[in-house]
């Protein structure tokens, strides 16, 4: 509750800031186009004076004062001018440092989070009735394997279904569904990925059809007492984890969050119509972390004082999981 005190407090800090920048920048526009218009009067002064003559020499000495304060305005004014628009710059550094650390703040939150799934497939694959199981396959080590399975993905929580294949990519245990017994997933990339690597594999973001929603999956082989393959377990990771790290993030009402993918994708945004359809990969955010740069910002000056600034950071994984190449993009509108 703290942290969401102090980030609406930041926001209200920024809003003000631009508040207060509009004014002065509204202000300094005013004194200036005020200074052009004396100094027409002054010009138009020195006219009349002129035509008068003699008897307007007192006229043409006021002109003359009205023309120099004019012009005191005018240098005045492009100073001011000159030290708001480093304000401006600054202020702009600023706003775009504080979004890109938010950006930061949540592909961090999401790693940390894909870390410990990727950390759960491999310790489920080292438990003994998983192993047993593929090794010494029977109706009652199946049982024993699936009531395992059944009873991880419920107290995780976090988890579709765990799946639990032999050697030739038949399902022998799931944790939740348990239909999926006897179907074979030998075609399957992830089933193939982890045979050929032998090591722990991790999907994309996709939309499962059969769950009607959006998973990722993390694939383990179990390894036999002679270090041979006996088998792989899968488990379906539920994405509405990670939406809600991102719904939970704090920017502003007209503020926009996006995970995207290696391909630009959005895999994750509050507006959940964005998933999977739009793609940000022409962004100048977007290419800026395809050029190598993995945390930043850029703005774009608007119409007025109005400016929208983008901030960004790329994953850097956690630990030994190394991540899938995803980034966060906020854009923000003041």
């Amino acid at each position: 509750m703290q942290k969401k005190n102090q980030t609406e407090e930041l926001n209200s800090v920024f809003n003000k800031l631009m508040g207060d920048y509009k004014t002065l920048r509204h202000s300094l526009d005013d004194i200036y186009n005020q200074s052009q218009n004396i100094r027409v009067l002054s010009f138009n002064s020195a006219i009349e004076a002129a035509r008068a003559g003699q008897a307007g020499s007192g006229f043409k000495v006021i002109s003359e004062e009205i023309r120099n304060i004019s012009e005191k305005n005018d240098a005045g004014s492009k100073t001011c001018n000159v030290v708001v628009d480093h304000i401006e710059k600054k202020m702009y550094d600023l706003i775009g440092i504080r979004t890109a650390d938010v950006a930061f703040d949540i592909i961090d939150k999401i790693d940390r989070n894909l870390f410990e799934r990727y950390c759960d497939v491999q310790a489920w694959a080292s438990f003994s009735r998983i192993i047993e199981a593929c090794t010494n396959p029977s109706e009652g080590t199946y049982k024993s394997a699936e009531n395992v399975l059944e009873r991880m993905v419920k107290i995780y929580e976090v988890y579709h279904d765990a799946i639990l294949t032999d050697i030739n990519g038949n399902v022998i245990c799931a944790g939740i569904r348990k239909e999926l017994r006897g179907a074979n997933f030998s075609n399957k990339e992830w089933f193939k990925s982890v045979c050929a690597e032998r090591k722990t594999v991790y999907s994309d973001m996709y939309y499962s059809a059969s769950r009607k929603t959006w998973a990722v999956a993390y694939t383990c082989p179990v390894i036999a007492p002679d270090g041979s393959v006996a088998g792989v377990l899968s488990t379906r990771f539920n994405w509405q984890y990670i939406l809600n790290i991102v719904d939970m993030s704090k920017i502003s009402a007209h503020g926009e969050i996006c995970v995207v993918n290696s391909e630009g994708a959005v895999i994750a945004s509050r507006n959940k119509a964005d998933i999977l359809k739009r793609n940000l990969s022409s962004t100048e955010a977007f290419q800026q972390i395809l050029s190598g740069t993995p945390y930043g910002y850029c703005y774009i000056k608007n119409a007025g004082t109005a400016f929208t600034v983008y901030g960004y950071a790329h994953t850097n994984g956690y630990n030994s999981y190394p991540g899938k190449n995803w980034s966060v993009i906020i854009r923000e509108e003041y």
